[in-house]
């Protein structure tokens, strides 16, 4: 279930990161369990030891560089905070001198010799060593377990680095001098790393899901995102053309029986949606309608605010005060006629604090708390549980309700029951297209078009960077509308959503209603 969320969950757990400090603890430990037991080992053991003490070496070597001239600057989330640059794996053990190592035979030496384990026994035994590795302030400033073997990070590195360039890649991530500023109370580094970093990330997750294939019978996956499946199954399948195939004819078979080529203004007549089913030997595709009848749901596009200004939330543009002030007076109309419960989804973190702070400045923050009590998307996990609890009571008893301010692609816009009158209604602002300069999601687009080029199947790297984009906004408008009774509208705050055919087609079809692109004249406040 879920399955939108498979392919980044294999990408996850086969990448793995490591730091200064900790590359630094695991030569250290080694460093001391070599000279107190060089006695009693074998010449072998100490021949692979020092191997492994020159990769460390050589690896603290490189990460303690000056950063100038080692990347550039990537923009996480409007804040210019981390310097990365990706490499292949064999050219960063050219970097470090190390390509007549090997790295299969060093791999076999850990495995067998369970020096990891060890090594932690060792340092837990040894109290000097402990207060050594837990109590500088240095160490304080990233968290160290004692039940882990600083070496088992290494070790697991050490074998993503035996991987081909197709799989994976490795990000040299440097923090930047101004990591420490913080320019408003409100803002918080959501991404940047504290020390250097040697982080391998993994590109392609196709190859994850061979044994499975191999040994299951058949594979169901369920969710109610997975559309288009040509890009699931690019993701998952990339290296089964069958089914590839297989999955693109699905979802042009689904687009031609779907497409409505009439431009019809919103709110359109509710059309029925009928469940769709297609057959081929390797895969079979089914998608349906929503639970709910067609009247419990109205979807309106608001491509000009109140004072007739267009709505351009483009990054270059989101941030001006004009714009966030159309956004504040939008809000504060749409709350004179939504009952109960109101939530908002912003397209970043960055963003959200720049509009508080905006809105703090101008007062419409706290007109619009006269209207609804405001509730935050809380920064940290631990505290949304308690969020949430608060907002539904307010949202669900009080005279006026609640509006909740919250991130698509954050804690709360997936797997959140936003049911009944936590949410009367839904406004989602602009689009979260993920960071272009991104190397990682660069590298993906890049593979993506030399598969599509050189085999004729799978999708585009332009096409797979829209298919975020509007996932994560279909994820945040499925918060609302739970079961078959409920009823909510939802409100597209942006003029790209009228402008844009592929933008307003990446929309579920039941909240499309089978209707054509909208008219950008009738999407204003007043209409």
């Amino acid at each position: 279930n879920e399955a939108h969320n498979i392919p980044e969950t294999l990408r996850s757990i086969s990448s793995c990161q490591l730091s200064l400090p900790v590359a630094e603890a695991a030569l250290s430990q080694l460093t001391a369990y070599t000279q107190k037991y060089s006695d009693r080992l074998a010449g072998k053991n100490l021949s692979y030891l020092g191997q492994i003490r020159k990769i460390l070496t050589a690896m603290i070597k490189y990460l303690k560089r000056p950063p100038a001239k080692c990347g550039s600057m990537v923009d996480n989330g409007g804040s210019f905070d981390t310097k990365k640059e990706m490499i292949a794996a064999v050219e960063l053990m050219f970097k470090l001198k190390l390509d007549n190592m090997n790295l299969f035979s060093i791999l076999k030496y850990l495995e067998k010799s369970r020096l990891s384990q060890k090594l932690l026994g060792f340092v837990n035994q040894s109290a000097c060593c402990t207060e050594g590795f837990t109590t500088t302030g240095e160490e304080k400033s990233e968290f160290m377990s004692k039940h882990i073997s600083s070496l088992s990070f290494f070790e697991t590195f050490l074998e993503r680095l035996t991987t081909t360039d197709r799989e994976g890649k490795v990000i040299i991530e440097r923090p930047s001098e101004e990591y420490d500023d913080q320019k408003n109370p409100d803002e918080i580094n959501y991404s940047g790393v504290r020390h250097p970093t040697l982080r391998f990330v993994r590109i392609q997750s196709t190859c994850q899901l061979d044994d499975i294939m191999d040994e299951a019978h058949a594979i169901i996956l369920a969710g109610g995102t997975l559309r288009p499946f040509s890009h699931v199954a690019a993701e998952l399948f990339g290296d089964d053309i069958e089914v590839v195939n297989a999955a693109s004819e699905a979802e042009h078979q689904l687009t031609r029986n779907q497409d409505n080529t009439s431009v019809t203004t919103l709110p359109c007549k509710p059309k029925a949606l009928s469940s769709s089913i297609q057959l081929s030997p390797r895969l079979t595709t089914f998608t349906c309608g929503h639970v709910i009848p067609q009247t419990n749901v109205v979807t309106c596009c608001l491509s000009f605010g109140p004072s007739s200004k267009k709505l351009d939330f483009r990054h270059i543009l989101r941030s001006s005060g004009d714009m966030i002030d159309e956004l504040g007076r939008s809000l504060l109309n749409l709350c004179n006629i939504v009952p109960s419960g109101f939530v908002v989804f912003l397209p970043s973190y960055k963003y959200e604090s720049e509009v508080f702070q905006r809105w703090r400045f101008t007062g419409i923050l706290s007109q619009i708390d006269k209207k609804k009590k405001i509730y935050r998307e809380p920064k940290n996990s631990r505290d949304v549980e308690t969020a949430l609890a608060r907002y539904s009571t307010d949202a669900t008893t009080s005279r006026t309700g609640a509006m909740l301010f919250s991130v698509m692609g954050g804690k709360m816009s997936e797997g959140i029951n936003f049911s009944d009158d936590m949410a009367r209604c839904v406004l989602v602002v602009g689009l979260p297209y993920p960071d272009i300069t991104d190397p990682v999601l660069q590298e993906k687009m890049k593979c993506l078009d030399k598969e599509l080029r050189d085999r004729g199947a799978g999708i585009s790297g332009q096409a797979y960077y829209q298919n975020l984009c509007m996932r994560t906004v279909n994820q945040s408008i499925g918060r609302a509308i739970r079961h078959a009774n409920d009823y909510a509208s939802i409100v597209l705050a942006d003029f790209r959503y009228t402008s844009d055919t592929r933008i307003w087609r990446g929309l579920p079809q039941w909240l499309r209603r089978g209707c054509g692109t909208p008219n950008e004249a009738e999407a204003t406040f007043g209409k």
